[in-house]
């Protein structure tokens, strides 16, 4: 009995590491956004990973391609940081290419199936209307419309990761921790 359970210990032992290491979607969101809140302004200069996020899941929805989660994540940031340094808005442009999205994703087909498929396109413009609302109101209560709207798109990261649909479950648990501590830090921040 004895071997047995010292055996079992040293399995556990080792794969510890492996876990901790399978959670790096997790410690990279937690980095990312604690990284980002340390430049802390007014929360919403975070519509923008509202409107990232719920684009990006639009996108990889129309293209069928969950491999490319990544890759479509990095391309949005490029493209955003590229309209940024020419003082171009990204926002007006990411509605343009929602609507432009959801369109080629209807007339595929890609977004007429059940279920989380389905949902993509009024989800994009449920957090893209909050993010947009968000940008227009007050300080206070825009940083708290997009903490709600950061703490909902959570849920939706959740929902994904759970079904292991549209997005990678590496993006759907990165993306969850991302929001959520960016909307706990924003909520902090505003109202502490």
């Amino acid at each position: 009995m004895q071997i047995n359970d010292a055996s079992s210990a040293a399995v556990q032992d080792k794969s510890r590491p492996y876990a901790l290491l399978r959670r790096w979607p997790a410690a990279l969101g937690f980095g990312v956004a604690t990284l980002a809140l340390s430049d802390f302004d007014d929360g919403r200069e975070f519509a923008i990973v509202l409107l990232i996020a719920s684009v990006g899941y639009l996108l990889i929805a129309v293209l069928e391609r969950p491999r490319a989660t990544w890759w479509v994540l990095g391309s949005l940031l490029v493209a955003v940081a590229g309209l940024r340094l020419l003082n171009i808005p990204a926002e007006p442009v990411l509605a343009v290419a929602a609507v432009a999205m959801m369109i080629i994703g209807l007339l595929r087909g890609s977004l007429r199936r059940r279920w989380l498929p389905a949902l993509q396109a009024p989800a994009t413009v449920l957090f893209g209307t909050v993010a947009f609302i968000a940008v227009a109101a007050g300080s206070q209560i825009g940083s708290t419309l997009v903490a709600a709207g950061l703490l909902a798109h959570t849920v939706w990261d959740v929902i994904h990761l759970r079904a292991r649909a549209i997005v990678s479950p590496s993006l759907a648990e990165w993306c969850a921790v991302l929001d959520t501590v960016i909307a706990v830090g924003i909520l902090v921040l505003v109202w502490m």
